[in-house]
């Protein structure tokens, strides 16, 4: 007889692992060991073992826990055939996309999930919520950071979460197509990493001297100059559309000079999904704008995945040049790299 998935759950908190407690709700207080247990049917086919590493809400999650978080699961990873982390979804995605960059060439699945409704709940999403992350954790045939949420399979880097009352909870922003979906049966969309006997590689520093700034009609360049002196290593605009940024009038070229001058990396991304074919539009719509700036733009990457992957550059250099290459380079999936080639030619 084929021997089980082995599979390690660790909790965190979040949803997932409340329990109403004189009428407040706390997080952490129902155990992944009660939790697997109550789930129908998991351990007639998987051999889970669980941990509880936090006890909180995912918004009081911060850097120092993704740190360990992505220690506890890189120095796990030999005795199981994947992983899941049950977290609050407020917080979710910046926490796997981190776990993305601190843990690299992967060899099994690491999988997310959350629940928006508490177990306790007549109608929990919380326990099928489970149920599929340790399915895809155990027998999918993928070596990547993931979020599987409400039968959605997600690559962590491109997703965010987009409802915070309705099941769905999670988008997806893959250039295409999401990465899978787990109904019947485990369904994926190529390209994606497969399992493999690869040795991953940790990354155990983040700079977490980082902002994000959401760019708006008006915006003064010196918001920018304060953030620099207040002191930041780097920053993420939040620009238009395909990651426009007011320059007329504002002193934001000034305010972009000034930040290069005390080394710090000003990037920018988009509050907006791109589509499929920003490239053919790209450099005659922005990067003329953009010329000269020394501004990184980070196309199609989310702006939650441009700030945690800034953390984690601006860990290992701040020279300029290196900071946009690895800016704009994949290592997660995370951005589409430019090409123009794809530029549309059309008047």
């Amino acid at each position: 007889m084929a021997r089980k998935p082995r599979v390690l759950v660790i909790g965190t908190g979040g949803t997932m692992g409340a329990k109403l407690v004189d009428g407040i709700w706390k997080y952490g207080e129902i155990t992944m060991e009660t939790l697997v247990n109550s789930t129908p049917r998991v351990k007639e086919h998987f051999e889970v073992s669980t941990t509880n590493l936090f006890r909180m809400d995912s918004a009081d999650m911060k850097p120092d826990n993704w740190l360990t978080l992505a220690n506890t699961i890189y120095y796990a990873m030999n005795d199981y055939d994947g992983i899941v982390v049950t977290i609050g979804s407020d917080t979710a995605a910046y926490a796997a996309t981190a776990v993305s960059f601190l843990i690299q060439e992967l060899n099994i699945p690491v999988v997310f999930t959350s629940a928006l409704m508490h177990p306790e709940q007549l109608n929990t999403d919380a326990e099928v919520n489970l149920r599929d992350a340790i399915t895809v954790a155990g027998r999918a045939d993928i070596a990547e950071t993931l979020i599987v949420f409400n039968g959605k399979i997600m690559r962590a880097t491109r997703t965010k979460k987009v409802n915070a009352s309705e099941l769905g909870g999670f988008g997806s922003f893959e250039t295409s197509y999401p990465l899978g979906d787990i109904q019947q049966f485990i369904s994926l969309n190529t390209p994606y990493r497969k399992r493999s006997r690869s040795k991953p590689k940790l990354y155990n520093k983040l700079e977490t001297d980082v902002a994000t700034v959401k760019v708006y009609p008006g915006f003064d360049g010196n918001r920018i100059k304060n953030l620099v002196d207040y002191p930041v290593k780097g920053m993420v605009l939040e620009g238009f559309g395909l990651g426009n940024i007011p320059v007329l009038d504002n002193g934001m070229k000034e305010a972009i000079a000034y930040a290069n001058s005390k080394n710090a990396a000003v990037v920018i991304a988009s509050n907006c999904y791109l589509g499929k074919h920003w490239q053919r539009i790209y450099e005659a719509e922005i990067g003329n704008r953009l010329r000269g700036l020394r501004a990184i733009p980070v196309y199609d990457m989310l702006p939650e995945t441009a700030y945690v992957k800034l953390m984690w550059v601006l860990a290992q250099t701040t020279d300029y040049k290196k900071v946009k290459s690895m800016m704009q380079k994949s290592y997660a999936g995370e951005i589409t790299p430019f090409s123009k080639n794809k530029i549309d030619t059309m008047k």
